[in-house]
């Protein structure tokens, strides 16, 4: 968990510092559970579109250093899930 954790932080340094302008990340754990929910990271991006959202992920997995910070993650990850939600109004 904490080398995810430090992994997590300096990939997100990094696309703060060569993107800047897409939102914060709010960072999740979760409280109560049991097996492996307790190693778990929850990420949280709010986009303003679907464009903005593939404008980034366009331009991480373009760029040879995110590339290799991302390659980190195969070494301590056992999965990953992504999800997109849509507001309820």
């Amino acid at each position: 968990m904490a080398e995810g954790t430090k992994l997590l932080e300096e990939s997100l340094a990094l696309t703060n510092k060569k993107y800047g302008s897409f939102p914060p990340v709010k960072k999740y754990t979760p409280f109560l559970g049991g097996g492996s929910s307790i190693n778990t990271i929850i990420i949280e991006r709010e986009f303003d579109s679907f464009t903005q959202m593939a404008e980034l992920f366009e331009k991480t997995m373009a760029d040879p250093e995110m590339m290799e910070t991302n390659s980190k993650w195969e070494l301590i990850v056992e999965s990953t899930k992504e999800a997109l939600y849509w507001v309820m109004e």
